[in-house]
């Protein structure tokens, strides 16, 4: 259909007298200032965003007990799949094109709303068809039904509409109000386990507060969107389009969270919950990986049409900025995961220290995999991976099953480890074959070197409250990191928007 189109190829006239007319939208500004401007909004709201949930995670907790989170986080996950099919392969399309063609983001919406409507309401009804068959207490029913609602509100989001043409002030706003609400309400109406059904209510109530916060944006600049699929060309071509990209969001989802459904299904409820805690904390460290995919994004989906030498040196930078960040959080919450344990959960998952330092892990492994395919679907090369990347959702079920039953909780957290690393050789051997691979021995041999350094100094104040030696930790890591020259002047002045030149250039 016209308005997907990926190629240099000139449109038909016929074509372009059937496009509705163009929508204004402003050019963009020089990409490192956009990029760094970008990457700020989001980070500084997801650290809000999930400091603020993993205060409520901790209350929960605490609140709900190990047997009562477990309930919350099994259901919570199950619907989590179910999102990413309704979201993430469309919208991760949808987001390319519009950076691309950002005059043909009404068609784009009105056709995205109807067929992403219809998918939720039909994911919904066999959920609640599922559940109410498997399922054998009406209280696990009844907040899986309501965790359940996520898939309309999710059907109605319109983030990727900003996502895609760079401006993600309102997307940042969006989800702070998401999590305000559900915080507020959460803390405020969950005393103890009988309010358990509150819990994804109020989850359901923050997301359709943000998302009515970008649709009152969306209708004053673009107009009110009219949901329509009159059109069966468009579904096919984004059927054809996005099967590769829905296949590798979809292993992405199965690969980052198989092994929670894997101890759920094996395990009882009480060590679901010991599990899902420090899961969860991982789980929210690699969240910070996948906006900066998120931000960079757009900028890749441009790149595909440069020299690979610009293309791999861009790639380059992000890869050096991802991990100076990830590597140094993992060898710390390795080291400090017992004083973690002890000092932000209840006595009785005092037995997730090993489990946190085992599953922080997960973190760089899996964020430096994903943004390797990131970098496949921005430079239309999605199917280059594919098959490796279904292979190892495909692997990883069994996988985490056989480690569970051989070794317990800590062998489900390995299992997600061994095949993160899998990914991490398969995705830079897809690379290299468009020869776009990045250096990689360079970005993780001083962020390594540099974390090592500020082991000796988190294991000597381990007695100190807790924020000692991760602020001491902390100062170590910059200082040596520094030293070693893994701190690089060019690479700072491109994320801050200093130089208004491409990051390729460097």
């Amino acid at each position: 259909m016209p308005f997907l189109s990926t190629t240099s190829r000139p449109v038909r006239r016929r074509h372009r007298a059937a496009l509705p007319p163009p929508v204004p939208v402003a050019p963009p500004r020089p990409a490192p200032r956009r990029v760094a401007r970008n990457f700020a909004a989001l980070s500084l709201a997801e650290v809000a965003c999930r400091g603020t949930a993993m205060a409520v995670t901790f209350t929960l907790a605490a609140r709900l007990g190990r047997d009562g989170y477990g309930k919350v986080e099994f259901a919570f996950n199950i619907v989590f799949w179910l999102v990413l099919l309704v979201r993430d392969g469309l919208e991760v399309i949808a987001a390319r094109e519009i950076a691309r063609h950002p005059r043909l983001i009404r068609p784009l919406v009105d056709h995205l709303l109807a067929l992403k409507g219809l998918l939720a309401l039909g994911l919904l009804a066999g959920l609640i068809v599922v559940g109410s068959v498997t399922l054998k207490g009406p209280t696990e029913r009844a907040i899986l039904s309501v965790y359940g609602l996520m898939l309309l509100t999710t059907a109605l989001g319109l983030d990727y509409v900003y996502r895609g043409i760079e401006r993600m002030g309102l997307v940042a706003v969006s989800l702070v109000l998401r999590t305000t609400v559900y915080a507020i309400g959460a803390v405020l109406s969950v005393g103890d386990v009988s309010r358990i059904v509150w819990v994804p209510a109020w989850l359901v109530a923050g997301e359709a507060c943000g998302i009515a916060l970008v649709w009152a944006c969306y209708v004053r600049r673009f107009g009110m969107p009219r949901p329509s699929l009159s059109s069966g060309q468009f579904v096919k071509v984004v059927v054809r389009r996005g099967r590769p990209v829905y296949l590798i969001q979809m292993a992405q989802a199965v690969i980052g969270s198989v092994d929670f459904l894997i101890v759920g299904l094996m395990s009882h409820w009480d060590d679901v919950g010991l599990y899902s805690a420090p899961h969860r904390m991982s789980m929210a460290v690699l969240t910070f990986s996948l906006i900066f995919q998120q931000v960079v994004f757009p900028g890749l989906a441009r790149s595909w049409r440069e020299s690979p030498m610009s293309s791999r040196a861009s790639l380059d930078v992000l890869v050096r900025v991802l991990m100076i960040g990830l590597i140094p959080i993992a060898v710390g919450a390795t080291v400090l995961a017992g004083p973690m344990v002890r000092g932000l959960l209840h006595a009785e998952y005092a037995g997730a220290a090993l489990l946190l330092a085992l599953g922080i892990w997960r973190a760089p492994l899996l964020g430096l995999a994903f943004l390797y395919q990131t970098s496949l679907i921005a430079l239309n090369r999605e199917t280059a991976g594919v098959r490796l990347l279904i292979c190892g959702a495909v692997a990883s079920a069994p996988l985490v099953g056989l480690l569970r039953w051989g070794f317990g909780l800590p062998g489900a957290a390995c299992a997600v480890l061994i095949i993160g690393s899998g990914l991490v050789i398969a995705g830079y051997a897809c690379l290299a074959k468009e020869g776009r691979q990045p250096s990689w021995h360079h970005h993780l041999g001083k962020p390594l070197l540099a974390s090592l350094a500020m082991v000796p100094v988190c294991l000597s104040l381990r007695g100190q409250m807790l924020a000692v030696p991760v602020l001491a930790g902390a100062l170590v890591y910059i200082i040596v990191l520094t030293a070693l020259g893994g701190l690089r002047s060019e690479d700072l002045r491109v994320l801050l928007g200093r130089d208004d030149r491409d990051a390729g250039s460097k």
